[in-house]
């Protein structure tokens, strides 16, 4: 890497990290997702056990009961990886939840999910070094934005299992690049091993990645070595597949995941067959949009269309599996992915679509009409990944799972449910405020800014409410 690039890469590093200590968050809201996880890491880092009914976050409703004792229903490898490193530094410092409860979190929360989105744009740089003509600087530029102006931004404050499946099926593409430029065991290995992990955090994505690392070695591979070639991606899956097997019995008794498995060993999913279609367009481009959120990636469309006959076998496999994974949560899912910020469920393919986008970018001629619609592009998605940001695992409408008269059916953008309360919280009686509780009306808007209050376990939020002018016109109205 020359000198040039190193400078960039270590300004980008930088500037992330910055983005990660200014906006990690310091506390669990009452959601499920982060409350279950960090239920395993207190258990885990300093009990040394599975079940969570001792630990600081016993009520989240992400539980499962099995064979006497509560346990997280979440894949387990994430938590138990964040519980073991966290362990040592329990037992190095002293540190824990119940003395250090905000600190523990910010450290936890700051080591796996910002690191993950550090290693996201350092891996889109030099992937975009070593695979596209065009600028460095422009390079760099795509990759530091992909981190800052996407959800992967929104969800790098928390512990989550997304954005480190979104490492871990960009870590595949690259791998299998790897191979195809210079066929290696290692690069099989390494792709392999990537889609397992991917698979280990979220079931059908590595089911996905495993099927397509299997067609990537396959159709790259030499022909005199290709069924040896497709023994090592078996081999490396499975090895990847009985380890997550084998902590799922040490922990639980079973192999099955809880969140698979339940209470009482059995598999269940639920196919959603009613209002289809408005399902899927507010889960692409309505009030969870993955378009809406982040316009930029409508690009992918004419990118996939200009580079078909120069993008590479692994970037169409990884285009397939961010296919199938979008494909899959709208045709088995109802619920939006929960009390969270845009649809969480698809933030895995975000870089596999910017690798694409950004080759196809950095093949144009530099001409202003070109580039000014890109930056506006950037530039919107940074502002929803920031107001993502304020609170990732938010309230926000749960499509099937939502009452009738639920306070989320007027309000149900979580963007605009966030921008309402980051701006109740600044200044309560601003103009801003106040335009959107007339949009949302008083009702909903106090209920909405009330029940974040107590989400996000934030008393200060609740007493500004109870003491603002919004308050008093409703106790004046009834």
């Amino acid at each position: 890497m020359h000198q040039k690039a190193k400078k960039l890469m270590y300004a980008g590093i930088v500037f992330l990290l910055l983005f990660a200590v200014l906006y990690t968050k310091d506390e669990v809201t009452l959601s499920g997702n982060e409350s279950s996880r960090f239920g395993v890491v207190q258990a885990i880092g300093e009990q040394g056990v599975f079940y969570i009914e001792r630990t600081n976050f016993a009520s989240t409703v992400d539980k499962v009961e099995r064979n006497g004792h509560i346990y997280s229903d979440k894949p387990l490898p994430l938590s138990f990886c964040a519980g073991v490193i966290y362990g040592a530094i329990h037992r190095m410092t002293g540190l824990n939840f119940a003395d250090n409860r905000m600190l523990s979190i910010y450290l936890v929360n700051l080591l796996f999910s910002g690191t993950c989105n550090i290693l996201l744009f350092i891996w889109m740089f030099n992937y975009l070094r070593r695979t596209s003509r065009g600028k460095l600087e422009l390079k760099f530029l795509l990759s530091l934005a992909m981190c800052l102006s996407t959800t992967l931004a929104s969800y790098s404050v928390m512990l989550n299992n997304h954005t480190p499946a979104a490492l871990a099926l960009f870590g595949m593409v690259v791998a299998l690049a790897k191979y195809q430029t210079r066929p290696t065991v290692r690069s099989i290995v390494w792709a392999a091993a990537a889609a397992g992990i991917a698979g280990a955090l979220d079931i059908p994505l590595g089911i996905f990645a495993g099927i397509a690392v299997l067609a990537g070695v396959y159709l790259s591979a030499p022909r005199e070595g290709r069924v040896k070639s497709l023994g090592a991606v078996v081999i490396t899956g499975g090895v990847i597949c009985l380890g997550v097997l084998l902590l799922n019995f040490i922990a639980y008794g079973t192999i099955m995941p809880l969140y698979v498995a339940g209470g009482g060993g059995t598999f269940k999913i639920v196919i959603v067959y009613s209002r289809l279609a408005d399902y899927v367009f507010q889960s692409l481009l309505g009030f969870r949009g993955l378009f809406s959120y982040c316009p930029f990636l409508l690009l992918i469309f004419p990118a996939v269309w200009c580079l078909r006959k120069k993008l590479r076998i692994s970037e169409y496999c990884g285009l397939g599996v961010a296919l199938a994974i979008i494909l899959f949560y709208l045709l088995f899912t109802n619920e939006y992915g929960g009390a969270s910020y845009g649809m969480r469920y698809f933030i895995p393919a975000i870089p596999i679509f910017w690798m694409v986008i950004s080759r196809w970018i950095l093949s144009w001629r530099l001409t202003v009409w070109k580039w000014i619609p890109v930056a506006l592009l950037l530039l919107y998605g940074a502002v929803t990944a920031l107001v993502g940001a304020y609170c990732p695992f938010c309230l926000a409408n749960e499509g099937a799972r939502t009452p009738e008269r639920h306070f989320s059916n007027t309000i149900r953008s979580p963007f605009w449910g966030n921008l309402l309360v980051m701006s109740f919280e600044r200044d309560p009686e601003s103009k801003n405020t106040w335009r959107m509780i007339d949009a949302f009306g008083a009702e909903n808007s106090f209920w909405h800014i009330y029940n974040f209050g107590l989400h996000t376990r934030n008393p200060e939020l609740i007493a500004k409410l109870l003491q603002s002018s919004l308050a008093k016109k409703l106790g004046a109205s009834r």
